[in-house]
């Protein structure tokens, strides 16, 4: 299990507000990643994933010809951590929220790398840091309709980002064969133990600088629904 000391990601985690000092706080920040740790080991290991992919080797993508954009569904966002974990060369966007802190600190146990931000606050930041871990050759892992949705609907910030390097989006998309939907914003769906989980990787999408902003975002939602449908089919043909 690969998790740095929890004062070496200090400066993640740290916001413009005091809770950092509140040791209250900072306590149950440590025993509730933990627990998210302990539960995702436990989930993963009981699911059987089946990938569907066109690459011979879906772990290779963040490494083989260099960094890509990952792009997720917020409501598929812990199915997914169980791809590349403990890949220390994908950083994922975490805001700057509370949630976030716990993002953060269950993202470094998991052996990710994080950017602190969102579209919201600090998003103008946040754009400069993914443009600068791309050019080190780091993937990027968006969820596209976060933080705090609409729910499936394309946010800009991705598209931004995909136009300023140049890097081709990789859609993730998920079909289940049991899960848990939860009530939020997102529909967070949980798979339950034992099931079979469906993970399609789509091929790599390239958004050209003559694409206006607007075109991109529609364009990359209806290559989501289509990955989406193929881990659909692909669930239901019985894997």
């Amino acid at each position: 299990m690969i998790s740095r000391k929890f004062e070496q990601i200090d400066s993640l985690i740290r916001n413009t507000d005091d809770r950092w000092s509140d040791k209250t706080y900072v306590a149950g920040l440590r025993v509730k990643s933990l627990i998210v740790q302990i539960f995702n080991y436990f989930l993963v290991n009981s699911l059987k994933i089946v990938p569907n992919f066109t690459v011979e080797n879906y772990k290779e993508i963040p490494r083989g010809n260099g960094p890509v954009i990952l792009s997720l569904w917020h409501g598929d966002f812990l199915s997914c951590l169980y791809l590349y974990r403990y890949n220390k060369n994908i950083a994922v966007m975490a805001s700057l929220s509370k949630d976030g802190d716990l993002i953060t600190k269950s993202l470094d146990s998991l052996g990710y790398q994080t950017i602190r931000g969102s579209s919201s606050r600090g998003g103008a930041r946040v754009l400069l840091e993914a443009v600068k871990k791309i050019k080190e050759g780091v993937t990027v892992a968006f969820t596209i309709d976060g933080p705090k949705g609409p729910a499936r609907e394309v946010k800009p910030g991705i598209i931004k980002l995909a136009q300023k390097t140049g890097v081709p989006i990789v859609p993730l998309c998920l079909a289940y064969q049991n899960a848990l939907k939860l009530h939020n914003w997102d529909g967070t769906r949980i798979p339950l133990p034992f099931s079979k989980c469906v993970i399609h990787i789509g091929k790599p999408l390239t958004i050209g600088s003559d694409i206006s902003i607007e075109d991109g975002c529609e364009k990359l939602k209806s290559y989501m629904f289509e990955c989406e449908e193929l881990a659909h089919k692909k669930l239901k043909a019985g894997c």
